[in-house]
């Protein structure tokens, strides 16, 4: 009986290993996915590599942004949840909490309409347009994947 645990506990501890390489190993395919379809994107629209570094410049500095306007939109939706649940709150109460998600996601908005300027401003109108054909065909791509019961997104979107 001794035996037989031990060789079970062996072969879980093999199986638990074999997963957690494969993790490791599906998340590196993921981020080189991304990486890949980024440089594809440059290649095809023929960037010069300053045009490279003013895209890649421009997504850093407002990746940021970004992220701190998602996680404080997230926390005051997060905080409008728990007080709608309050039997006793009044529209008046949670009136300022409204207003500052309506004001993030106007924020939101407006820094999507920035990069998309950004953007606009580092590439010809040639490249700008042929731009917009590749993100379009990829955004049909998307959205016929998602149908797809078994089919899954190669990777995450390339970001300029």
């Amino acid at each position: 009986m001794m035996k037989r645990t031990r060789v079970t506990v062996i072969g879980l501890a093999i199986v638990f290993l074999a997963l957690s390489a494969a993790y490791a190993q599906g998340q590196e395919k993921y981020r080189q996915g991304g990486q890949g379809k980024k440089e594809s994107i440059f290649k095809e629209l023929k960037l010069t590599p300053e045009q490279e570094k003013k895209l890649e410049d421009n997504r850093k500095a407002q990746q940021q942004e970004m992220q701190d306007l998602r996680e404080a939109l997230k926390a005051n939706h997060e905080k409008l949840q728990v007080k709608l649940k309050d039997p006793a709150v009044t529209r008046a109460a949670i009136e300022p909490l409204v207003n500052e998600i309506k004001s993030l996601q106007a924020k939101l908005i407006d820094h999507r309409i920035n990069g998309i300027f950004a953007v606009k401003t580092i590439l010809t109108p040639e490249q700008f347009a042929k731009f917009n054909e590749i993100m379009e065909k990829q955004m049909k791509a998307g959205k016929g994947r998602a149908k797809g019961a078994q089919d899954k997104p190669k990777g995450p979107p390339p970001e300029m």
